[in-house]
C-alpha cells in the first residue's frame, strides 16, 4: 500500500504573509524560491479598492485644479484647450481602478531596476528575479498605505478640499505634519508616510538577505527606492496656477 505524497506548500501565498508577519523567513524563502503572483494578485486588488474609495474626492480636487486653470488661461482658446483636455481626463479617471494591475507592474520595475542597480554597484548577489519577486511581495505594504490614505480621504468626504494643500493636511503622510507653501516640497512629503517607511525596512532587510549586502549599503539602496520617486515627483509637480486678473490671491498657506 502506497501512501499519498504530502500536499505542495503553497510557497506563493507563504511568502506573501510572512512578509507582513515574518519579513526575514519570507525573504530566505523567496531567494530559493522565486513567487509572486499572489503578491502581484493581492497588491492589484489593495489598489483597486483604494482608487475606488477616494475616487469622490480625487475628482473633486481635479474639477478645482481644472476650473483653476481655465481661469487664469490668457486667451478664451487656452481656456477652451484646457477645458477640452480636462472633459477627456475626467472620463478616463473615472475607469483609473482598471488599470491599476498596470500601475502595480510598473512600480515594482521601477523598485527592482533601482534595487538591482545599487546592488550591483555595492557588489549584491541578488538576481533580477529574485529582486522583483521580493520587491513584489514588498509593494502589498505599499498599497495598504494606498488603502488607508484612501479611505481616509473618503471619511473626510470631498467638500473639504480646496486645492492641493487642504488635500494633504488630514492625510497619513508628513505632508499633514509640516505645513508648507510649496507644492513641490508638498508632493515630497506625501512620499513619507509610516507604510512608506516600513517599506524602506522590508527593501532594506530584503537586500541584506537576499542580495548580501552589508546593512549600510542596504539601506542606502532601500533610501534610493524611496527617495528618487518622491524627488522625480516634487521636480514635476505643476505649481498651481496664478490667479486670474483682478482676482483676489488665495494663497495656500491661508488654507484651513
Amino acid at each position: 500500500m502506497t501512501t499519498a505524497p504530502p500536499p505542495q506548500e503553497n510557497a506563493g501565498l507563504s511568502s506573501l504573509v510572512e512578509t507582513i508577519v515574518a519579513p526575514a523567513s519570507a525573504f530566505d524563502r523567496l531567494a530559493e524560491k522565486q513567487t509572486w503572483g499572489w503578491a502581484f494578485i493581492a497588491s492589484s486588488i489593495l489598489a483597486a479598492v483604494g482608487a475606488l474609495a477616494s475616487a469622490p474626492v480625487n475628482r473633486h480636487l481635479a474639477e478645482i485644479i481644472l476650473q483653476q486653470r481655465i481661469a487664469s488661461a490668457p486667451t478664451a482658446q487656452q481656456a477652451s484647450a484646457i477645458a477640452s483636455a480636462g472633459a477627456i481626463g475626467m472620463k478616463f479617471s473615472q475607469i483609473g481602478w482598471i488599470f491599476t494591475p498596470l500601475i502595480m507592474l510598473s512600480v515594482v520595475l521601477f523598485a527592482t531596476v533601482i534595487l538591482f542597480l545599487v546592488g550591483a554597484i555595492f557588489g549584491g548577489k541578488a538576481t533580477f528575479k529574485q529582486l522583483w519577486c521580493a520587491a513584489m511581495n514588498v509593494s502589498v505594504v505599499y498599497t495598504l498605505g494606498v488603502l488607508v490614505t484612501s479611505i481616509v480621504a473618503a471619511l473626510r468626504g470631498p467638500d473639504v478640499v480646496t486645492n492641493m494643500f487642504s488635500y494633504y493636511r488630514d492625510s497619513v503622510t508628513l505632508a499633514a505634519a509640516i505645513p508648507t507653501a510649496n507644492v513641490k516640497v508638498l508632493v515630497f512629503l506625501a512620499a513619507i508616510s509610516p507604510f512608506s517607511l516600513w517599506q524602506l525596512w522590508l527593501n532594506s532587510l530584503l537586500m541584506q538577505r537576499i542580495a548580501r549586502l552589508a546593512a549600510p549599503k542596504a539601506w542606502a539602496a532601500a533610501l534610493a527606492v524611496l527617495l528618487v520617486p518622491a524627488l522625480v515627483g516634487a521636480a514635476f509637480a505643476p505649481a498651481p496656477p496664478a490667479p486670474a486678473s483682478g482676482a483676489p490671491s488665495t494663497s495656500a498657506s491661508a488654507s484651513p
